[in-house]
């Protein structure tokens, strides 16, 4: 048997142990400001303990927040289209765009206590995740202002706020910018623009759609702004009938690219203005389409695209 003092020192350690077992464990779920709640783009009401340590993401440009934001070290989880940057492609894949392609073993096998998804095409998953205990919110921009509060809203999920807050104060800035030079030119300068997104059937974009909207901010004329829906099918009649100054589209990873040459074969196309002057043009479809922080790059490169003598271009940032 122990003599008491020494009993006491051993009791002591043992009590000192326990004491900062239980300090580490509320520095790890009592943070300040802890928990977090926020409303999703599902109108989900979720809940977040602490501040997640393993997060996947389901979508490349919540990936693209979460590394810009200073969260990317706590990444274990992405999809097949997380293609930036080159460190996310270094994660465990899950899965590819939709739900249906999302593999749940092993997601739950990366024992993520942050699932940061899309919004209607991951319902499925989400609603899988939550029943599974994995908080999961669903993150969805449509528009510029969408970007800024999904930066946001991950930076206050991930406990970086300040850095997100810096992220959107340079995007604003860059945008501000762009919108200062577009005031300059004369209505009667703005070029008419089409955007295919795909060619059978014609399938373009309208006013309310992320697409439609850098056309509009670089200071081009959608030609089929009007149209409801964010990308409506048209037919090749109306595209020749509004005559586009400039043609524009998304460079695939399968199919050949847009070009003037091969848009003039289609039958009367090659009386577009666009194509006569060889304005056609295939754009990076992950810096015009993924709403997330790269998506000002795709701004200043669709204004470039159309005015390159007011917005020279410029090495990546």
């Amino acid at each position: 048997m122990l003599p008491t003092p020494v009993r006491f020192v051993s009791g002591s350690l043992s009590f000192f142990a326990v004491l900062l077992l239980a300090t580490a464990a509320v520095m790890v779920r009592g943070e300040p400001g802890w928990p977090v709640t926020v409303r999703d783009a599902l109108k989900r009401t979720v809940k977040i303990d602490a501040v997640p340590q393993r997060i996947v993401s389901l979508a490349p440009s919540n990936t693209e927040i979460l590394f810009a934001v200073g969260a990317g070290d706590r990444v274990v989880g992405v999809t097949s289209y997380c293609n930036f940057p080159a460190e996310a492609q270094t994660r465990p894949r899950v899965g590819g765009f939709s739900g249906s392609t999302v593999n749940l073993e092993a997601l739950l096998a990366l024992r993520p206590d942050l699932v940061v998804a899309g919004d209607e095409y991951h319902r499925t998953v989400i609603e899988a995740l939550t029943r599974a205990g994995i908080p999961t919110v669903s993150i969805k921009a449509r528009d510029f202002n969408g970007v800024y509060d999904s930066i946001l809203t991950i930076g206050r999920l991930t406990d970086r706020s300040p850095a997100a807050a810096a992220v959107v104060d340079g995007l604003r800035e860059r945008v501000d910018a762009v919108a200062a030079r577009v005031a300059k030119i004369r209505p009667v300068d703005r070029l008419r623009v089409y955007w295919e997104v795909f060619d059978a059937p014609v399938i373009t974009t309208a006013r309310s759609s992320i697409i439609g909207q850098l056309i509009e901010l670089a200071g081009g004329l959608n030609v089929f702004a009007e149209i409801d829906g964010e990308f409506p099918q048209v037919s090749t009649e109306a595209v020749m009938a509004r005559d586009p100054q400039v043609i524009l589209g998304p460079d695939m990873a399968q199919g050949d690219p847009l070009t003037a040459e091969r848009v003039r074969l289609r039958t009367g196309w090659s009386r577009i203005d666009a194509v006569q002057t060889g304005r056609v043009h295939s754009l990076s479809a992950d810096l015009t389409s993924r709403p997330g922080p790269r998506l000002v790059d795709g701004l200043e490169l669709v204004a470039h695209t159309l005015y390159p003598a007011r917005f020279p271009a410029e090495p990546p940032r």
